[in-house]
C-alpha cells in the first residue's frame, strides 16, 4: 500500500503538471507539440511504474500499428494505464468526447486542440450515431487514427459489455483497417483502484488487423472475437491468485461490471 501511495501521489502530481502544459502549448495552435507532451507523460508514467512499483508492460504487436496511415485502432479498456500507453506508444490520434466537456474551462480548449470528434448527447441515439460517422470520415480525410474502447467503460478483468455500434459505424465510415488491441493491463492496474500489483507485469498487444469492407455484424462478431480471447490469455499469462480466478468466473459466465463473482 506504501508503494502504491506514493505512485499515486506522484502520478496525479506528474499528471496535472504535465496537463497544464497541453493547456499552455494549446495556445501555440499547434497539435504536434500538445502531443510531444502527451508522448512524454506516457513515457514517465511508465518509468515511474518500473521504478517505484517494480511493474513491467510487454509491448506486442507494435509492428501492426502503421503511422501516418489511417487505422482505427479498437481496444479492451481495463485500467487507466491503457490511456498511459495509448500517450506513450501512439502519435496524433483522435477520439470521441462528449461537446458538452468543452464548456468546462482548461479541459475544453485541451479537446479543441486534440482535434478529437465531438458528439452532442442530446441529440439522440440517431443523431449521435450520425455525428459518429461524421466525425469518423473527417478524421480518415486527415489521415489520421481513431482509437475507439467499444465497451464504453472499464472493465474488470474478464468482464465484457455489450460492444457499442458505434465502432462498426465508424469502421464502415473510415474504410481502413481495424486493430483489435488485448491488454491485461489491469494485473497491474486494477480500475479505479487505489492499490496497485506492485511487481506484477501486464501486457498490451496490437493484434492481426481486420482489413475493411467486412458487413457490419461479420465485423462486430470478429473484433468483440479476437479482443475478448485474446484479452483472456493475456490474463491467463499474467494473472494470479483470487483475481485470476475472478476472471476466469466472470468470462465463463460472460459477467459484466455489474454481476457478482457470486452470480449464478
Amino acid at each position: 500500500m506504501i508503494r502504491s501511495t506514493i505512485f499515486n501521489l506522484l502520478f496525479y502530481a506528474h499528471s496535472f503538471l504535465c496537463a497544464m502544459m497541453v493547456w499552455l502549448v494549446s495556445f501555440s495552435g499547434s497539435r504536434t507539440a500538445m502531443w510531444v507532451v502527451l508522448r512524454y507523460w506516457g513515457v514517465t508514467i511508465l518509468v515511474m511504474l518500473r521504478v517505484i512499483l517494480g511493474a513491467r508492460v510487454e509491448v506486442r504487436g507494435k509492428e501492426h500499428l502503421k503511422p501516418g496511415t489511417p487505422q482505427l485502432i479498437v481496444s479492451k479498456h481495463q485500467s487507466e494505464l491503457d490511456i498511459v500507453m495509448l500517450g506513450a506508444l501512439c502519435w496524433d490520434i483522435s477520439a470521441v468526447a462528449m461537446e458538452e466537456l468543452t464548456r468546462l474551462p482548461f479541459f475544453g480548449r485541451i479537446l479543441r486542440g486534440l482535434d478529437v470528434v465531438l458528439i452532442k448527447v442530446d441529440n439522440g441515439p440517431q443523431g449521435r450515431t450520425q455525428q459518429v460517422i461524421d466525425g469518423a470520415k473527417r478524421i480518415r480525410a486527415q489521415g489520421r487514427t481513431m482509437v475507439i474502447y467499444p465497451e464504453g467503460e472499464l472493465m474488470k478483468l474478464g468482464a465484457k459489455e455489450r460492444y457499442r455500434s458505434g465502432v462498426g459505424h465508424m469502421y464502415g465510415a473510415m474504410e481502413v483497417e481495424a486493430v483489435p488491441v488485448a491488454v491485461s493491463l489491469g494485473v497491474i492496474w486494477p480500475r479505479r483502484d487505489w492499490r496497485k500489483n506492485p511487481g506484477t507485469i501486464g501486457a498490451i498487444e496490437f493484434l492481426e488487423p481486420i482489413p475493411p469492407g467486412l458487413p457490419f455484424e461479420t465485423f462486430m462478431a470478429e473484433i468483440e472475437d479476437r479482443i475478448e480471447t485474446n484479452t483472456m490469455r493475456l490474463i491467463e499469462e499474467h494473472g494470479s491468485g483470487e483475481g485470476l480466478r475472478d476472471a476466469r468466473d466472470r468470462h465463463a459466465r460472460g459477467a459484466n461490471n455489474e454481476r457478482t463473482d457470486t452470480a449464478a
